[in-house]
């Protein structure tokens, strides 16, 4: 499991099973794709953006199927809790797929969060991202 605090608010991302983990890995391949032809030819990855071809990895994402798409937001969004700390209790954020529990999680937000839930995920399968990524929320 792993904290991220966006906004103020601390929410939990935890493992996905490995198949789920698969499904979402597949799905992002044409997007994984576009980021690895970014990385520079020593392996080392750089804080910047400027190796990364932005308009690619657009087209990418613009090209992903709705179903495709919707399925890794409410896959990643299933394995994130929110800590109501008046309650002393976790809630998931969805209440059914596509159907968030809060109406202050807008879709910054719910990227984010997809963004960590990806990260602390398949980082070990992704290239792209660093070994240290799973220690840093997104800002």
């Amino acid at each position: 499991m792993e904290e991220v605090e966006i906004n103020g608010r601390k929410y939990t991302v935890k493992k996905l099973p490995a198949m789920q983990q698969f499904h979402v890995a597949r799905r992002l391949a044409p997007i994984l794709a576009a980021f690895v032809a970014g990385i520079p030819s020593g392996g080392e990855i750089t804080d910047s953006l400027a190796g990364f071809d932005l308009a690619k990895i657009g087209e990418e994402i613009a090209a992903l199927p709705d179903k495709d798409a919707e399925y890794i937001l409410n896959t990643a969004l299933s394995a994130v809790t929110y800590r109501d700390e008046e309650a002393q209790r976790d809630y998931s954020i969805q209440v059914r797929p596509g159907v968030m529990r809060y109406n202050w999680i807008e879709l910054p937000e719910m990227l984010r969060l997809t963004v960590s839930v990806i990260q602390h995920n398949l980082t070990g399968f992704i290239p792209a991202a660093a070994s240290d990524s799973k220690d840093k929320a997104p800002a």
